[in-house]
């Protein structure tokens, strides 16, 4: 019965439109008696005979303002759930365990539960009384849970994998061609800022895809549309096809994706429209979500109830701002953004650094550590040593990895868990959520390359590994950061040394041409001999009586390249003689 309630729901909101935008809405937990997410909850509700309403929000998610002001301020939805309801809100991005578990239902995600803590329904979005309180009603009468089915099949045991099978590669390049809007550019009908995405196509457009480097170059001019003309900040996502809508929804991944690609965008093609993109964004970060302190806020939301900048500091946040900040230097040399990303570095390992050499979420955790947070970490710390080529940097990446390899793979399937523990007692072992499983696997691929360890790379073999399992890859079709992660495993970064003394300008040059090539896979180096061998120093460099750069693959190196002018080049032609 409750499924048949929840399939009539679902085709009668599909023909109303939405609510009325209200004039201001409520504050995020509104003056509704929320309870916090524990095992205390669910004691209680055992003892009470009661059901636990979990409803997962954000701060810049305008249809979770709506329902808290609607919805939850309706006096007969109230009066129930005080009667036959425990609820319990939670900041979804406070949570990365509870988040991930639950994100396929959007937000705001609301979760009803039995007693016991057994899930029974699962609702996507913005519920009106209307349509909310019978859902309620139903699942008092009748518990039985709802079978979603589950996405992708069971899961394999773990199996070193560096690229996906033949058919399912092109299988899935051809899905992404099928879904390319050509009348309005993007993949998608609703257009998102997906910082995957836009990697896999800048790399088949500078591998010499000419098809992709149109699609590119035309889906990044449509997506300015999205840059807020007032603050500099890209929203998330477009709510019409033709990008004439732009959400005024701000959260940190979309300006990192943003910023990254319109600074990689800029390098390729000289575009003065996509410099100005970044400079806009780069603007927002430094004027809106850097704080005093030296992390970087959350998100910013500017739709209904305008609740403006969430400034909670989290650890994954300031990583995935430290790697767009350092993308966009390489492409600009525009020193200040080198600077907020070593200031915000210095804050991480100060403020959310811990024993073992991983990150916290926030000031005080529950129920940490999160994956997420010391995978960005580890990324930013591997850019900042690109960016900088200070070594400690690199050293702070290797031990968030080994604490990542420690605490978060699952030693059964190869895959990367979402958190330590479940999300509460008795529930089901935590997630393995397919973006930072992605986002892991290039991370340890650049780290054996950084490094020259090979467990790293036995690591990121194993994600690929989950990656290319049934539960990834029969549960979705549109996969380009899979596509991403397999070129990476598949192909070396490119890798340029510049062998120099410190103190000597030319050195420094060569270093910035280096920084300035045009791919986000890149292991960029400056070895001044007094300081000892590299990381890595799988190259005997020889010896030259002025600084020069040299591109090298595992095989062969280039000529010394003394102009920074003519670098490029070289790394151009040598990236041709390997493929």
């Amino acid at each position: 019965m409750l499924a048949r309630l929840l399939i009539a729901i679902v085709v009668a909101c599909a023909t109303l439109a939405g609510p009325a935008a209200p004039s201001r809405a409520a504050p995020p937990a509104g003056d509704f008696p929320w309870k916090q997410w524990s095992d205390d909850v669910f004691v209680r509700a055992k003892r009470e005979n009661k059901f636990v309403l979990l409803s997962l929000q954000s701060w810049w998610c305008p249809w979770c303002h709506t329902m808290n002001e609607i919805t939850y301020a309706d006096p007969a939805v109230r009066a129930y759930i005080d009667e036959h309801y425990i609820p319990v809100r939670v900041d979804q991005d406070s949570r990365p365990d509870i988040s991930q578990r639950y994100e396929r239902w959007g937000w705001p995600a609301t979760v009803l539960f039995g007693p016991d803590g057994t899930e029974i329904v699962k609702l996507r979005g913005y519920y009106s009384p209307q349509f909310f309180m019978p859902v309620l009603q139903e699942t008092v009468k009748d518990p039985t849970p709802v079978d979603y089915g589950e996405p992708g099949g069971p899961e394999r045991e773990r199996l070193l994998a560096m690229a996906l099978p033949a058919e399912r590669r092109t299988e899935l390049v051809a899905f992404l061609d099928k879904v390319y809007d050509r009348d309005n550019d993007g993949w998608g009908k609703s257009k998102l800022v997906d910082g995957p995405t836009l990697t896999y196509a800048l790399e088949r457009a500078r591998g010499g895809d000419k098809q992709m480097e149109t699609r590119i170059r035309r889906t990044l001019t449509r997506m300015t549309q999205l840059i807020d003309k007032d603050i500099g900040a890209i929203g998330q996502i477009t709510k019409k096809p033709d990008w004439s809508e732009p959400s005024r929804e701000f959260p940190m991944f979309a300006q990192e994706a943003a910023l990254t690609a319109f600074s990689t965008a800029f390098v390729l093609w000289r575009d003065p429209e996509h410099r100005a993109a970044a400079d806009r964004i780069f603007g927002f970060l430094k004027e809106k979500l850097a704080s005093p302190e030296g992390g970087f806020y959350t998100s910013m939301g500017m739709e209904k109830g305008e609740p403006g900048v969430d400034k909670t500091l989290y650890a994954r946040e300031t990583g995935q701002a430290i790697s767009g900040l350092l993308a966009y230097y390489d492409a600009t040399g525009v020193a200040e953004a080198r600077g907020l990303a070593l200031r915000a570095a210095q804050w991480a390992v100060r403020a959310r650094g811990i024993p073992g050499g991983g990150f916290r979420h926030a000031a005080a955790d529950s129920n940490g550590p999160f994956l997420a947070d010391s995978l960005y970490m580890a990324q930013a710390l591997i850019e900042l040593y690109r960016s900088t080529s200070d070594r400690r940097w690199l050293a702070q990446a290797q031990a968030a990895g080994e604490f990542i390899a420690l605490n978060f793979v699952d030693a059964r399937t190869g895959g990367f868990l979402a958190s330590t523990s479940p999300i509460a007692s008795k529930f089901p072992p935590p997630v393995k959520q397919k973006d930072d499983n992605v986002a892991a696997v290039r991370m340890f691929n650049l780290l054996h390359f950084h490094t020259g360890e090979a467990k790293y790379r036995t690591l990121a073999e194993a994600g690929m590994g989950y990656l290319a399992s049934p539960p990834i890859q029969d549960a979705y079709d549109f996969l380009p950061d899979v596509l991403l992660a397999e070129m990476e495993m598949t192909q070396e970064p490119v890798h340029v040394t510049v062998v120099g003394p410190r103190r000597d300008q030319r050195s420094g040059a060569l270093f910035r041409a280096a920084l300035n090539y045009p791919t986000q896979y890149k292991r960029a180096e400056w070895w001044d001999k007094t300081e000892g061998k590299l990381p890595n120093h799988d190259v005997d460099y020889p010896d030259y009586p002025e600084p020069a750069a040299f591109a090298c693959t595992r095989r062969f190196c280039s000529e010394p390249v003394t102009d920074p002018a003519k670098l490029a080049a070289a790394l151009d032609a040598l990236q041709r003689d390997v493929r």
